[in-house]
């Protein structure tokens, strides 16, 4: 979630920095020089949790509406992309009556690892406070953070986003921007029958619910929009796991491309938190989730218990079915798919789903 700005009368009397056109400039998109929290989802067990997010400055953003025209979801796209990051800040967390501070990184990132949290299993709320005082008259910036603790769960989801439940033509760049620039969380679109299959994933067959994980090469600008897209469209709630935050309108229009190996980190993270339980891969042809799914496969053989892979790009198609033959060769199902139907079928013929 991210913290709340003051209701300023006017956007002149907002903190913003700069000459007189500048300071035009910034009001009429809303661009302010006052300091807001962004805390993320966060996750855990019975030893340890894991809280993340940025302190930046940046913009004073409105909720998406279906209404809302192709020129209003420009400018709140642009917006999610113009903001600047504060390096060492304090910030503080407030956990069962104990408090701990961290300081952002040089990209205005923090983590906190709190050990032994002593929380049940369930989703949990905490909060987080900016400790420093960045602009004159600051008023107090808190947010809150919710945090997922989970353990002996019968197994795991990992799901990428762009293209696997998210219709974003990711390999079709002018048609991607395109969507990006006039759609937003309300009229974006998944794929058909994709919001079914993983509420049956969630469900599984002996546990009340497995946790879901959406790991992507989606950019941490994009967080509250993917919040938003998963609750409106009623996925089932998870943990969020992005790219390094971008501060600039040349990052947008590179955003997702670039290297993906943070993708195979964060999963080995999520991997090492719960070391004793397996996980299903989600994700799609379009770039390179067949090949990190196989890294991932061969050195964690025992962890992964199935793969899946969307066939959204034709001339993928033959590549992604060599190496998924090779994880088929681990001895764990694997399929590459076109519609959501046929993965369900596969998962209830293993077993996966009731």
């Amino acid at each position: 979630m991210i913290s709340s700005p003051p209701e300023w009368t006017s956007y002149k009397e907002a903190p913003i920095s700069g000459n007189w056109f500048k300071r035009w400039i910034k009001s009429r998109f809303r661009f302010v020089d006052y300091p807001f929290l962004l805390a993320y989802r966060g996750y855990g067990n019975r030893e340890e949790m894991l809280i993340q997010g940025h302190v930046f400055r940046g913009m004073a953003l409105h909720r998406p509406r279906k209404r809302h025209s192709p020129w209003k979801n420009f400018i709140a796209l642009i917006k999610m992309f113009m903001v600047r990051t504060v390096p060492e800040a304090n910030v503080q967390l407030e956990c069962k009556g104990e408090f701990f501070r961290v300081k952002t990184n040089a990209s205005g990132f923090f983590e906190f690892r709190v050990k032994n949290p002593g929380l049940e299993k369930g989703w949990h709320t905490f909060e987080l406070k900016l400790m420093d005082e960045l602009v004159e008259g600051q008023e107090e910036i808190k947010v809150q953070s919710e945090v997922l603790i989970e353990y002996d769960f019968e197994y795991g989801l990992i799901s990428d986003i762009d293209d696997t439940f998210l219709v974003s033509h990711v390999t079709k760049i002018v048609r991607k921007l395109y969507v990006l620039l006039t759609k937003n969380a309300e009229t974006r679109k998944p794929f058909k029958g994709v919001v079914e299959f993983y509420k049956k994933l969630s469900r599984g067959v002996e546990t009340p619910t497995n946790p879901f994980f959406y790991v992507s090469s989606s950019e941490w600008n994009l967080y509250d929009f993917l919040i938003n897209f998963t609750r409106h469209h009623r996925l089932p709630k998870g943990v969020l796991q992005l790219k390094d935050i971008k501060d600039s309108l040349m990052d947008f229009i590179r955003s997702g491309y670039g290297s993906h190996d943070h993708k195979r980190v964060k999963i080995e993270n999520i991997f090492r938190m719960y070391p004793e339980q397996s996980f299903i891969l989600l994700g799609d042809n379009g770039q390179h989730d067949p090949d990190i799914y196989l890294n991932i496969a061969m050195t964690h053989r025992e962890q992964v218990k199935a793969v899946y892979i969307r066939g959204v790009k034709r001339s993928h198609r033959k590549k992604a079915d060599e190496v998924l033959e090779k994880i088929r060769e681990l001895d764990i199902p694997v399929l590459q798919f076109r519609r959501s139907a046929e993965a369900s079928a596969h998962a209830r013929q293993h077993g996966f789903i009731r």
